[in-house]
């Protein structure tokens, strides 16, 4: 069984207050258990009450578990410096995130706790850390199987993919529509043994192409977690460039991978709890137009999802 809990569904920066009560205000951070196996997806500020808890559950014991962070923007890693089980030596953890060529993964974190930012450095935590830096990749832990692909944001962004028994866990992370291109690992692609290049290929073709790659990682998830951010309308208009997607994309994507369930996630900071259930409903009325059999929701803080 995979077990999926959000503790952080918001982008950009924190949104406490009475319009984001119900779906939550914290960033990107999603707890994984694939069996025994603890995964974490982001360090938002979500990252925060999902330390406390898991202090709780462990009543003195050691905890060990792997945090695979999508990208270094602030919203998704600044929860880390506040992640209590990474004070207290006998725990383990795990750092997974994106490979820079100037600069290790352990740096950006210690970065933001520098004393020109954060009263407490990253020497002070006293769990063993490992920071793992990765490009699009498979990792064994335990039973469980966590695949990487590059995927389209400002600077360097990675999706994941989570398979244990039969079961699939997919998160896009931020993730722009392929037209506008980012980062440099998704300007060339191999296909049937050619490299086709952003700079000599066909705009339209060579979208389809990274379309393509996104729904062959996506394949079969039972679930399907997908940055929503805009509506179509607000993407072309001011949007457009900024490394978000909107709900039409997220479906053609999640129905050319025969995904069960559409999760809607990464709420901009400007909706509200009403303007994300209007794109639940959008969202539905869109999948039941399209003729398609598939669950869609929003992530909401609290939301426990069992896959069994």
């Amino acid at each position: 069984m995979i077990k999926v809990q959000f503790w952080g569904v918001r982008g950009s920066i924190p949104t406490p207050g009475r319009e984001t009560i119900r779906y939550g205000g914290d960033t990107t951070c999603i707890e994984v258990r694939a069996g025994d196996e603890l995964i974490i997806l982001d360090a938002g500020s979500g990252l925060r009450r999902l330390g406390l808890d898991l202090l709780s559950r462990a009543e003195g014991q050691p905890i060990e578990g792997h945090i695979f962070i999508t990208h270094t923007h602030w919203d998704h890693i600044q929860g880390f410096p506040f992640f209590t089980p990474a004070f207290i030596q006998e725990n383990l953890f795990t750092i997974h995130g994106p490979h820079y060529d100037d600069k290790y993964l352990h740096q950006i974190l210690a970065g933001q706790m520098a004393t020109e930012y954060f009263p407490i450095p990253i020497d002070f935590m006293s769990a063993h850390l490992d920071f793992i830096g990765l490009s699009e990749a498979k990792i064994k832990i335990g039973k469980a199987t966590v695949s990487s692909i590059h995927v389209n944001h400002p600077g360097i962004a990675l999706g994941y993919r989570v398979d244990y028994q039969d079961k699939v866990v997919v998160f896009t992370g931020d993730h722009e529509p392929y037209h506008f291109f980012h980062a440099d690992p998704i300007k060339q692609l191999e296909v049937n043994g050619r490299i086709l290049s952003a700079e000599t290929t066909d705009i339209e073709r060579f979208a389809e192409k990274l379309d393509q790659k996104l729904v062959d990682f996506a394949q079969g998830a039972d679930l399907l977690i997908f940055d929503t951010a805009y509506t179509y309308d607000q993407y072309q208009n001011g949007k457009k460039g900024w490394g978000h997607s909107y709900p039409e994309y997220a479906v053609k994507i999640a129905a050319q991978a025969n995904a069960k369930a559409l999760t809607l996630t990464h709420h901009d900071p400007t909706d509200t709890d009403d303007c994300v259930e209007a794109k639940v409903a959008y969202t539905l009325q869109h999948i039941q137009q399209q003729g398609l059999n598939m669950e869609c929701f929003a992530a909401k803080v609290g939301d426990v999802i069992n896959l069994d």
